[in-house]
């Protein structure tokens, strides 16, 4: 299928119709025709999107430029393998959106005014949602076994200015994660209730080695608790920045989870950490060196300890390594090869 053009895509998107999708692994924008006429306009934005660039040179998807196409559209029965071998990119509010609200999943809790999302808290407010995923309709009942996997972005928010919000941190590299698009409210606290670090990450290569940068998380508060274990020092600042190779989408196996986009895919990813002093973050990488199947290393002259990825009752084979590099008062956690690491560190 030839690139659709931005002319065209625009008049398709706004009047919510497309075509069939005669091929496979196309980037379907997704948009119901009860949306606001602003998040319809938004989603045009969404063509210059870098995560669809890096799709298209990982042999993810068969072309970077993105097919639009109605919600209402892919709801209807005969449109299940439309889409569930695409990959959707839903935009809108659930309460407009029947698709957008069937494929929500369980770790965001999405209502007019208000958001409820694991690990970063119930807050208040014009707020964005970011949410990278497997399609569901790829990993359903329905379909026993496919030789690529497919993903379903989620862009939402609590309304169409957290929405819009969303596209916008999305098209700057957010891949999991909320935004805000005003003065927001945390309404309970808890150890596990924080305001989320919305300063995205910047000097990260583009490319190391053969791996392409995607995009960046957002870590939730558990991940920064989890670092008191070790020293009794929590990070000020977490983000992980997201590497895909090539293939990394060819089958649909427990490592293409582990290097996929999920929230929780720790894969060929670097894993930023601030602490508020070189004396914090040393100490850290102190008890880190004697938990259970550390090993200690230097990477290009800067201490690293080093662990073979977890495995468990789903993930029976540990898939590389991740070393935990000390620079300062921060800890670079790499899982991309070695190789990589070093490239990353020398230059």
């Amino acid at each position: 299928m030839r690139p659709i053009s931005i002319r065209l895509f625009a008049a398709v998107l706004l009047c919510t119709h497309s075509a069939f999708a005669a091929e496979q692994k196309q980037i379907l924008v997704v948009v119901s025709k009860d949306a606001d006429k602003a998040v319809k306009k938004a989603a045009l934005t969404l063509k210059d999107a870098p995560l669809f660039d890096v799709l298209e040179k990982c042999g993810a998807a068969s072309s970077k430029m993105p097919v639009p196409i109605g919600s209402e559209k892919l709801l209807d029965d005969t449109a299940f393998p439309q889409a569930a071998f695409n990959h959707l990119v839903l935009v809108g509010l659930p309460e407009q959106d029947d698709l957008l609200k069937k494929c929500r999943g369980y770790q965001i809790g999405l209502h007019p005014g208000e958001v409820n999302v694991r690990g970063y808290g119930h807050w208040k407010g014009d707020i964005g949602t970011v949410e990278c995923d497997w399609n569901p309709f790829l990993y359903s009942h329905k379909v026993k076994t496919n030789p690529f996997t497919t993903l379903c972005v989620k862009i939402s928010g609590t309304s169409v200015k957290g929405v819009l919000k969303a596209v916008e941190a999305f098209t700057s590299g957010l891949l999991n994660g909320i935004v805000p698009a005003g003065e927001i409210e945390l309404v309970e606290e808890s150890i596990l209730d924080m305001k989320p670090d919305f300063v995205a990450p910047s000097g990260f290569p583009a490319t190391a080695g053969p791996f392409f940068q995607a995009g960046w998380t957002q870590p939730s508060a558990m991940e920064y608790r989890a670092y008191i274990d070790f020293a009794g020092f929590e990070p000020k600042r977490l983000w992980r920045v997201k590497y895909l190779e090539p293939k990394v989408f060819d089958d649909v196996s427990a490592k293409a989870w582990v290097n996929g986009l999920h929230r929780l895919a720790y894969g060929n990813a670097i894993t930023f950490v601030e602490f508020a002093s070189e004396e914090e973050a040393s100490k850290t990488l102190e008890g880190l060196g004697k938990s259970r199947g550390a090993r200690s290393e230097t990477l290009n002259g800067r201490p690293c300890v080093c662990f073979a990825q977890d495995t468990d009752h789903v993930m029976e084979e540990s898939y590389g390594e991740v070393r935990y590099i000390l620079s300062g008062k921060y800890l670079a956690v790499v899982s991309l090869p070695k190789e990589c690491a070093e490239e990353i560190f020398q230059n």
